[in-house]
């Protein structure tokens, strides 16, 4: 009779709870499968009495448990493995958990094991605490819809910082429970096997497995940084690399054409329009060179390399396309607060929307301006522009995605990028375009 009571009202209901928890981790409801769930229910619950009636020790209790679990979900729910693995773990694990608060609150009552078990009261009580504890825990996690998933960064680098906080957290249990044990095992003394020294070693030899896993895990998270760094460093001298390209192409293109005109001047012995021609060309250079050697020391002034290497590629594809630009910094610190790969982001569009919008221009009328300064209330970066006017019924929608102003209409990312950073970061984006000309300003607070 007994048998059959606890079968009924603990075995079940533990089995059922315990179920019931691991199902929540991934924010499945136990009532979606009805059937499976009193199916893994009744298995479980048969399984626990088998092994205690053949008075089987607490480690290999738990260890065919767990794997009697593990196989459960897998086969009931056709979970695949590795959710039907951590399930399993996070059943066993509760149970675990929820048998030493059980035994801490009575111990702080100085009420120990072989004592719980002397009185009916007690024993109900006990079994009714245990209980409560898993119908707590579920609840808590149905109520709130948790799920495990929302706590998995997408990131990679940081699904494996989380990995390596969680086993180094496990590990830390672990020391501590191996060097508190003594004081559960003098107080219950009916627990001795499970702090037994064989136990004590299983303990040990579980704290080396995770520290050689944590080792490995730190290898794995370390190169993933290291390569993350590099690529985030790098992408913005390539980019700078590869528009410096550009604009010498660019640059040889248009002096094939002025050698060509040149020459065609004086075979046809047009000796005063090539003079002409040539003294034109000597006053564009000189012009062009004070604008550079100006610009050359501004740049030189700037203390974040990949800006000044970003900056200095735009200058080139500026003279090589003939826009007239000016460049006016006058703040020591960029935008220190920004990490440089985000910020090359945010400069880096910002340029190549306005050398896109000059291209519509007359070379007479093509112009950038860039305007970096701060004062006591913001830091603020401004980049104006010649081009076409955006209406201004499409000014709210130019930071959307597919926006563009490029004719074949690829594109319409950039601002979104710029837009999406500069929120990222607190700060403020505002855009104004009047009479041909376009204005970019973003700012963030002072701190």
């Amino acid at each position: 009779m007994d048998f059959i009571l606890r079968f009924v009202f603990v075995d079940i209901p533990e089995a059922f709870l315990l179920l019931t928890i691991a199902l929540a981790i991934f924010n499945h409801s136990v009532f979606e499968k009805k059937k499976q769930a009193i199916c893994v229910s009744i298995f479980f619950s048969i399984a626990g009495e088998a092994l205690t009636y053949f008075d089987m020790s607490y480690q290999p209790k738990v260890l065919l448990m767990f794997l009697l679990t593990t196989m459960l979900f897998f086969g009931f729910y056709r979970f695949h493995i590795l959710k039907s693995v951590f399930m399993g773990t996070t059943a066993i694990c509760s149970m675990i958990i929820a048998e030493s608060i059980v035994i801490a609150i009575f111990n702080s009552q100085q009420i120990y094991f072989k004592e719980i078990l002397s009185t009916t009261m007690q024993t109900i009580t006990m079994r009714c605490l245990y209980l409560g504890i898993f119908l707590l825990a579920a609840i808590l996690l149905r109520v709130t819809k948790f799920d495990i998933h929302r706590l998995l960064p997408e990131n990679r680098n940081n699904r494996y910082l989380l990995l390596l906080v969680l086993v180094g957290s496990i590990e830390f249990l672990l020391i501590l429970f191996l060097n508190t044990s003594f004081l559960l095992r003098d107080n219950n003394s009916d627990l001795a096997a499970f702090y037994s020294t064989q136990f004590q070693m299983l303990f040990q030899i579980l704290i080396l497995v995770l520290f050689i896993v944590i080792v490995i895990l730190f290898r794995i998270y370390l190169m993933l940084t290291i390569n993350q760094v590099e690529e985030e460093a790098g992408t913005p001298y390539l980019n700078s690399i590869h528009d410096l390209v550009t604009a010498i192409r660019s640059i040889k293109h248009d002096s094939l054409n002025h050698y060509t005109a040149i020459n065609g001047f004086l075979k046809k012995g047009y000796v005063d329009l090539a003079k002409e021609y040539v003294e034109q060309l000597l006053q564009e250079t000189v012009t062009v060179e004070k604008s550079v050697d100006s610009s050359s020391q501004l740049l030189e002034s700037i203390k974040n390399p990949a800006v000044s290497s970003l900056l200095q590629s735009k200058l080139e594809v500026c003279l090589a396309e003939r826009i007239a630009l000016t460049m006016n910094i006058r703040t020591v610190s960029q935008f220190s607060q920004i990490k440089t790969y985000d910020l090359i982001k945010v400069l880096g569009n910002l340029f190549d929307n306005a050398i896109r919008a000059t291209s519509y221009e007359l070379e007479e009328n093509r112009f950038i301006r860039l305007e970096w300064d701060q004062d006591e209330r913001e830091h603020f970066l401004m980049i104006e522009n010649s081009g076409p006017t955006i209406p201004k019924d499409k000014l709210s929608g130019i930071f959307q995605a597919g926006y563009t102003t490029k004719k074949e209409g690829d594109g319409g990312l950039g601002l979104v990028i710029v837009k999406t950073v500069t929120d990222r970061y607190g700060g403020k984006i505002t855009v104004r375009s009047e009479n041909g000309v376009t204005s970019f300003r973003v700012s963030f607070l002072s701190r």
